[in-house]
């Protein structure tokens, strides 16, 4: 029967194609519509003759749906995945966030991890932000050009044979972060999206 039901379709699929085509082609002038009514006969017979011819494959009591269509059951994606990936993917795209906006503000990021949950009204709550930093290379760099000048009014007087040993020693240094630096995030941090300070571990 399935075989059948296809080469119907395909043949009725091919009909209306060749009516289509024939339609374009008719010219505009008062035979079109009658010509029209004939190529939609045409397209009825071709629907029902099929049917008329072969009413004894049309027996629906003997088809077996079950050989025609095969169940796989290769992994059931439960509600609670669905809610875990989603967790997931919101954590990776806050992370990327918590990191982009933290660099803007002249620091490094060098690890992070964000942990967050939904409450009951499904709304994301940020249980904790981990956050490892140091000063970033713009404060870095502002630093050197400071220490260069005092570096270059001490040559004047008197040659340092340590002078780069001292600059690389200031400049790790400098990279630190402060109390002061550490309490400027959380306070950041705090504003921008709105978590307890308990939350918050930095470096």
């Amino acid at each position: 029967m399935i075989e059948f039901l296809s080469s119907w379709t395909k043949g009725l699929g091919v009909t209306i194609v060749v009516v289509s085509i024939l339609e374009m082609l008719l010219p505009n002038n008062k035979t079109k519509k009658y010509i029209r009514m004939v190529l939609g006969v045409f397209v009825i017979f071709n629907i029902i003759s099929p049917l008329i011819q072969n009413k004894d494959k049309l027996d629906l009591s003997n088809l077996d749906i079950e050989d025609y269509t095969t169940v796989q059951t290769t992994s059931t994606v439960t509600q609670t995945s669905m809610d875990e990936r989603i967790n997931k993917l919101y954590e990776e795209e806050l992370e990327k966030d918590i990191i982009k906006k933290v660099q803007e503000r002249g620091y490094d990021v060098k690890s992070a991890k964000i942990n967050t949950t939904r409450n009951d009204e499904q709304e994301w709550e940020i249980n904790q932000i981990q956050l490892s930093i140091e000063k970033g290379k713009e404060s870095v760099k502002e630093t050197e050009t400071v220490e260069n000048k005092i570096v270059t009014e001490i040559q004047k007087v008197k040659k340092v044979d340590t002078k780069i040993s001292k600059e690389e020693k200031t400049s790790n240094q400098d990279k630190k972060v402060t109390n002061t630096d550490i309490q400027n995030v959380k306070k950041f941090l705090i504003e921008e999206y709105g978590v307890n300070e308990k939350c918050l571990k930095i470096n």
